[in-house]
């Protein structure tokens, strides 16, 4: 399981546990970007990070569009780059980041954008975000399209969730992925 680094503040152990709960694992910066090999339009997702002091990742719904995962514990000024930012989008509402070592909790519904004709007659939108219980994002519509880190170019009707893994040390646990009709 994973856990501050006694060594290093800004990193990530692995300890052993008794728990049969599956966590990946980025102990320090430099890891890899995870994704789901089936994709995604329209979903809802829940998901739990823990990040060391100063650290920085991301949750890419269908790999294009950024929630920020970032230590922003405590800090007054919150922007889009801080914990739940719509990154190049917009800041959350509140700063419910908690301090680091500590399992924070991501509820996302998510709308993809919409095609006609292979045009984009709708953006992609962040219906509501939750970060520890408290709402922090509620209808952003990503006008601008994908974030820079995507993983391809353009704008699609579906694609993976990829959890980034190369800024910074973080960890993720109890994701799930909730589909309307499914």
């Amino acid at each position: 399981m994973a856990k501050i680094d006694p060594q290093d503040p800004q990193k990530l152990a692995v300890v052993k546990s008794d728990s049969s709960d599956i966590e990946l694992i980025n102990t320090k910066k430099g890891g890899v970007d995870i994704y789901t090999e089936q994709v995604f339009g329209d979903c809802t997702v829940e998901l739990e990070v823990m990040i060391p002091k100063g650290s920085n990742s991301g949750i890419y719904l269908m790999g294009q569009y950024e929630v920020q995962v970032a230590d922003s514990y405590g800090k007054k000024s919150i922007k889009d780059s801080s914990m739940g930012g719509i990154f190049g989008a917009a800041a959350p509402k509140i700063n419910a980041a908690k301090k680091p070592g500590v399992w924070q909790k991501f509820r996302i519904e998510f709308k993809a954008p919409r095609f006609e004709n292979h045009k984009r007659i709708a953006p992609a939108e962040f219906v509501k975000v939750a970060l520890n219980g408290e709402v922090i994002h509620e209808n952003v519509k990503i006008e601008k399209g994908p974030t820079s880190g995507a993983l391809k170019n353009g704008e699609f009707a579906e694609g993976p969730l990829m959890l980034q893994g190369g800024m910074g040390a973080v960890a993720f646990r109890n994701i799930r992925i909730f589909v309307p009709g499914q």
